[in-house]
């Protein structure tokens, strides 16, 4: 735990000693019939959450709130917190073609996953038995509407706290989090919440047969989460491959886009801003997307460009634009390749912005850019050393170059930062 920020540290030491708590409170409040049919509820449990789908930041969702919310009402929040304690202890999934269980994941990511579930399972449980009056189902309809409450209020708790997790680990904007790893799995939250409900009326009219019966329709549910994460990765794979396919055009530019995403990403964690590091970095990758669109006569010519064909260079951009358009969860992304050209004295293109005007993100890729082009062989010169690419930097301060990243970049480069 020692690489975790101490601000993670004191999350997590909270979310322990608050799910340590809630435990406590319900193990001596609550009492728990312990038979056959909980223990199947166990280990469906087990399987829902070993169902892990990888999101595009390399986080985890699992559907095992769909079993967890059917226990809470028939068994009471002991069982509720039971369940979800040993479905994350006991689960075992793939991540990355490497199966990840107890005994090799991170203690902080083991700690918080827990502390994240049973908290979660705790008040979710807690919040049904109070206002139905006691464990179990009433009046059905009634108990319904607060069956789909209960839900919510375990997926509204589950999310807050992992999008926590992400925002401390990773940097990345609130708003930008959700979007990113949760907005497009509500339809399919509600439809799990929906099964749970199937799962409790099943249960008490048809016993545990129906149950196991109902958790064949609930992985398909699954499996529809696991599509609308591999429908965004099938789109960023696809632009990677243009993107390869433009250094295949352009040999010299070869390994570009990832150390200008690398640098961009050291120096704007320097700048201490809110950036959205997702899509700056997706920005990064893509910036150079556009000169698929221009001819290798042009990008491989070894002499200098007549103004024709600097004209059709200048196109890069725009072309970029249009290429990423129709993929929405890159239209952040889109606006920072858009502007990547622009000069902080507004003599850049394509639209001759200025200053503030030019989204910050795109100031600081055109840093990184410039670095790391003037460092490298290109077809009409050699590659410069560092020296005289950070004697370029310093020249270009408040023309092409934003003077306080400028300042920063300096100051990361003579720390040492860029060769990590």
């Amino acid at each position: 735990m020692s690489s975790i920020s101490k601000e993670f540290k004191n999350l997590l030491v909270f979310l322990g000693i608050l799910s340590i708590s809630l435990t406590a409170y319900i193990f001596f409040r609550y009492p728990l019939k312990f038979n056959s049919d909980f223990m199947l509820f166990i280990v469906l449990t087990i399987i829902a959450e070993s169902l892990v789908i990888v999101t595009s930041t390399r986080g985890g969702v699992t559907l095992g709130f769909g079993v967890i919310i059917p226990v809470a009402i028939i068994f009471g929040p002991k069982g509720a917190i039971i369940c979800a304690a040993f479905g994350n202890l006991l689960s075992i999934y793939k991540v990355d073609n490497q199966y990840k269980h107890l005994f090799n994941i991170d203690v902080h990511k083991t700690i918080g996953n827990s502390a994240n579930y049973i908290i979660s399972s705790a008040v979710s449980s807690l919040f049904y038995v109070m206002i139905n009056g006691e464990i179990g189902v009433t009046n059905i309809y009634n108990s319904m509407i607060l069956m789909l409450l209960t839900s919510l209020v375990f997926v509204v708790t589950n999310m807050t706290i992992t999008g926590f997790f992400i925002i401390k680990l990773t940097d990345y904007d609130p708003k930008d989090v959700f979007k990113e790893n949760f907005s497009g799995l509500i339809p399919n939250v509600l439809g799990v919440s929906a099964v749970s409900i199937i799962i409790v009326i099943a249960y008490i009219n048809f016993g545990v047969e129906a149950v196991l019966l109902l958790f064949f329709p609930y992985l398909l549910i699954r499996y529809s989460f696991q599509l609308v994460f591999d429908m965004r990765q099938a789109y960023i794979n696809t632009i990677k491959a243009l993107s390869s396919a433009l250094e295949e055009k352009d040999p010299y530019t070869q390994g570009h886009s990832e150390r200008v995403e690398k640098y961009s990403a050291i120096l704007a964690k320097a700048t201490g801003r809110k950036i959205d590091m997702q899509q700056l970095q997706y920005a990064a990758i893509f910036h150079d997307i556009g000169k698929i669109g221009i001819m290798d006569t042009i990008l491989n010519k070894p002499g200098k460009l007549t103004i024709e064909e600097f004209d059709a260079i200048k196109e890069h951009p725009s072309k970029g634009v249009r290429i990423l358009d129709s993929v929405s969860f890159l239209k952040k992304a889109n606006e920072i390749i858009g502007s990547h050209h622009e000069h902080y004295d507004g003599t850049g293109y394509p639209n001759g912005l200025k200053g503030d005007e030019i989204p910050f993100e795109s100031r600081i890729i055109t840093v990184a850019d410039i670095f790391d082009a003037v460092t490298t062989d290109r077809p009409y010169r050699g590659a410069m050393t560092d020296q005289e690419a950070l004697e370029i930097i310093t020249q270009e301060s408040g023309r092409k170059l934003d003077p306080y990243l400028v300042e920063r970049f300096l100051t990361l480069y003579n720390e040492g930062r860029f060769a990590e």
